[in-house]
């Protein structure tokens, strides 16, 4: 037979994994420490495997409690979204469709898409749509959660979010080209689209998130030279701005330049396959038809700014 699971139980085990200590965990949930331990204790008795290992310091997961910890995060993820339709229905409150994306997009797609969902004829009665920006790496944890319900990620290789784009639904919705800007001062007004980076080996670099500044460096690798990299930021109207100035010259996505454009920078393109591919994620057995709309509204708006395939402008 199959063990059965005390969903109390697993909720319990999830507090402590989550605090690193019974103290921790009973402190946030009103318990006493025996109570919470006695609840831990019996869970691991039903499934004959033990969850946690007690430290100096806290608790570690064994395999079997990390393995846990991953049902238990979708389960509670489960319960809280759960808890807010039925209460929005009870309320009579409009349905909510909470929504993350990365800072580019925010502007580029899901602000274009969540005005035409609103105002089109039909689009989303009765809803409304929260946005949070966040950076792809969080996205996991908060779909988990549910507390987010549709999100806007990116990637650069097939390795990144793998894990993510297994465990969620995915949907691609399009390729966002490299560009590698310089300043107008440069003096360069000659139609040229493309220019490799190798041109700029002497000059000093700005880059941005930890993903992206990677994908860089690999580009940088393969063009045979060492970047010198002397500002970090992600925040793209400042790259944008000390680019203009001729501080620095940036390698930055296409979809960075959609909403804002400085007018001192030059655009170039670098090789068709230097670039992050862009989904949509959201929960496997996600069903409802405001984040259905949802999801359509972000493919149409993307579908103006990326290109379907790399090179396919």
């Amino acid at each position: 037979m199959s063990a059965e699971i005390d969903p109390r139980a697993l909720m319990s085990f999830r507090a402590v994994a989550e605090h690193g200590s019974f103290a921790a965990a009973a402190r946030e949930l009103g318990w006493t420490q025996p109570a919470l331990s006695g609840q831990v204790r019996r869970l691991e008795e039903g499934l004959g495997a033990a969850l946690v290992v007690r430290t100096v310091k806290g608790v570690r997961l064994t395999d079997a409690g990390t393995r846990l910890l991953h049902y238990a995060e979708l389960i509670d993820g489960h319960l809280a979204r759960a808890a807010r339709d039925v209460a929005g229905i009870v309320a009579g409150e409009a349905r909510t469709v909470r929504v993350v994306a990365f800072p580019s997009a925010c502007t580029s797609i899901v602000a274009p898409a969540m005005s035409e969902l609103l105002a089109r004829p039909g689009g989303a009665p009765g809803t409304t749509i929260d946005l949070e920006q966040q950076e792809p790496t969080s996205v996991p944890e908060l779909l988990r959660r549910g507390a987010a319900d549709v999100a806007l990620v990116f990637r650069h290789d097939a390795q990144e979010l793998r894990g993510a784009e297994e465990e969620f639904a995915s949907t691609e919705i399009g390729w966002d080209p490299l560009q590698l800007i310089v300043s107008a001062r440069r003096g360069d007004a000659r139609a040229q689209r493309t220019r490799r980076m190798a041109h700029h080996a002497g000059d000093r670099w700005v880059a941005g998130c930890p993903s992206c500044r990677q994908h860089f460096l690999r580009i940088a690798e393969r063009e045979g030279f060492a970047p010198d990299i002397r500002h970090s930021t992600d925040d793209y109207m400042v790259v944008q701005e000390l680019v203009a100035r001729d501080m620095c010259v940036s390698v930055v996505p296409r979809l960075s330049l959609v909403s804002y454009r400085h007018p001192g920078i030059r655009a170039y393109g670098l090789e068709e396959g230097d670039g992050r591919r862009l989904m949509i994620l959201t929960a496997r057995d996600e069903s409802r038809a405001e984040v259905r709309a949802v999801v359509a509204a972000l493919q149409r708006s993307a579908a103006r700014v990326l290109d379907p395939e790399p090179g396919e402008g």
